[in-house]
């Protein structure tokens, strides 16, 4: 795909705030989660988390191949609403359903309104449970499915309507997270995920497409496999406010491009990498409702997009 454009992807994280957790001569501590990296601990049996994001993500350039940065003009910019809804079926067991829209505009033109992008759809099993203080290592296994919901093609009246990109993508990911008190009274939990996901199979194309297709173009892509790891660090200042630090890493194979657009046309696109960071704070209205608010912005990479993304998310659970 190329890297000069953004596609609104689907969010498989849901980031579960965990109970006021406390210890004698130690501060309540409270947690929304990181940004990014998906929530490790499950949610009690019957319970409902709901968090939705806005996003706005400005994409000002791109890295070549050799990982060399080139400036973009005009950007592309992309508002994204986000919504994961997590239910805790048992107390080791949780769904989530994501849903996306998003509105794109480059210059002076835009999509047409906000427009629907990918679902997914997971399910996670906690392996092993922290303590009852919520100390010790907590491990969970999740399965999750990419369903394309998205435009991607038949864009022949406006490029920008493309927010999918029409692959039907299963991903198998492995979390870990713990929580330590530290000898000033202050908790201290990291989180981290490795995900990885095996080839979707052909994408049907007709016409333009975020493939960047041109007309009358009949075809499939081929996307590749991808991987990608996280690691957050959160540290509580009191019980409502949080400082939260984030590093992501994105891999995705090389994808194909094959079809016919008035003769035989192959197109092919490179393995691309990419590392970010995501500063953010949290601010906890209660153990039950939090705000985290923070930035997500790439520092390198090889056949990626080079971005900055503002973003804010309240995180409810009932």
């Amino acid at each position: 795909m190329s890297p000069h454009r953004l596609l609104a992807a689907a969010l498989v994280a849901g980031i579960v705030p965990a109970a006021a957790l406390a210890a004698p001569d130690h501060t309540e501590a409270n947690f929304t989660g990181p940004l990014v990296t998906p929530a490790v601990n499950t949610l009690p049996a019957n319970s409902v988390n709901v968090e939705p994001y806005l996003i706005h993500t400005n994409s000002r350039g791109w890295y070549d191949g050799d990982g060399n940065r080139h400036a973009e003009k005009p950007t592309i910019r992309q508002w994204q609403v986000a919504v994961p809804i997590i239910y805790g079926l048992t107390d080791n067991i949780s769904v989530q359903v994501t849903l996306n829209a998003a509105r794109t505009s480059v210059g002076g033109s835009h999509s047409d309104g906000l427009r629907m992008g990918d679902s997914a759809v997971r399910v996670q099993t906690r392996l092993k449970a922290p303590e009852a203080d919520g100390t010790g290592l907590v491990l969970a296994a999740s399965l999750a499915q990419r369903l394309p919901t998205g435009k991607y093609h038949h864009l022949d009246t406006n490029a920008l309507n493309g927010v999918g990109d029409g692959a039907r993508r299963t991903t198998l990911a492995l979390g870990a997270q713990e929580l330590h008190w530290l000898n000033n009274g202050h908790a201290l939990r990291w989180r981290g995920q490795l995900a990885w996901s095996p080839a979707p199979g052909r994408v049907r194309l007709r016409g333009p497409s975020v493939y960047n297709t041109p007309a009358g173009f009949y075809g499939y892509a081929r996307p590749g496999e991808t991987w990608s790891a996280s690691l957050a660090a959160e540290y509580v200042l009191d019980s409502r406010w949080v400082l939260v630090g984030e590093g992501i890493w994105n891999r995705a194979s090389g994808a194909r491009v094959d079809g016919t657009a008035g003769g035989h046309g192959k197109y092919a696109y490179y393995p691309a990498h990419a590392f970010s960071l995501a500063p953010a704070v949290e601010y906890h209205f209660s153990p039950r409702v939090g705000l985290i608010a923070g930035v997500q912005f790439s520092v390198g990479g090889r056949n990626a997009t080079d971005y900055v993304a503002p973003q804010v998310a309240l995180n409810m659970v009932f």
